[in-house]
């Protein structure tokens, strides 16, 4: 029997709910530490740019308007979702040269911070807000609100590392727009397919 070659996943940009091909149709080779091909993942134009900034701005009334119990509900599903394809995740880090033991420990951390800002969802306004002192016959309180539409660049750490910039954004209830980490997409992207069925906008 002959050997079989590999389906290669076609990794693709995660874009108001859907994974739709670059708009321009281009792609680039991803490749590990030693330069052995991966994949190839999609590389967004300005226009699929454009295109997340108005779904992300088109998700901000509905995200921002659910209460903080329930978007620690969400972080934690995430949670879950990460821990249920672990084996996967600790595969992709793998894959840009982290020892098994490290990737499955950055994977244990990244599920770990999505669980620890999910119990931080209805403590924010506590902790963040305030009442004011005034001189007179009325109250002042400060409550925190959500920006908006907040740009995430993933950092070095393909995991761990934007999970780390991600869930603070979310948590409060922006939306985010994120640039994935170019030398090493494949954790970013397997996390937007975590997030697609996560209930998240």
């Amino acid at each position: 029997m002959p050997d079989r070659l590999a389906v290669r996943k076609t990794y693709k940009l995660y874009i108001a709910g859907a994974f739709p091909r670059s708009e321009s149709g281009r792609s680039y080779p991803v490749t590990d530490p030693k330069g052995r091909f991966l994949a190839n993942a999609s590389k967004a134009s300005r226009k699929d740019a454009r295109d997340a900034v108005v779904a992300a701005r088109k998700a901000f009334p509905g995200w921002s308007a659910r209460t903080p119990y329930n978007r620690g509900q969400i972080l934690y599903r995430i949670a879950e979702m990460l821990e249920g394809r672990r084996d996967q995740f600790t595969d992709e880090l793998r894959h840009t040269g982290a020892s098994k033991a490290a990737a499955a420990a950055e994977v244990d951390a990244a599920v770990d911070r999505w669980v620890w800002y999910a119990g931080w969802a209805d403590k924010l306004d506590a902790v963040a807000g305030a009442a004011n002192p005034v001189s007179g016959p009325f109250f002042n309180f400060s409550t925190p609100e959500p920006t908006g539409v907040v740009a995430v660049i993933a950092p070095d750490s393909p995991l761990l590392g934007l999970v780390s910039v991600l869930a603070p954004a979310i948590v409060s209830g922006n939306t985010t727009v994120v640039v994935a980490s170019e030398p090493a997409p494949l954790p970013a992207i397997t996390l937007a397919e975590v997030l697609a069925t996560s209930d998240l906008p």
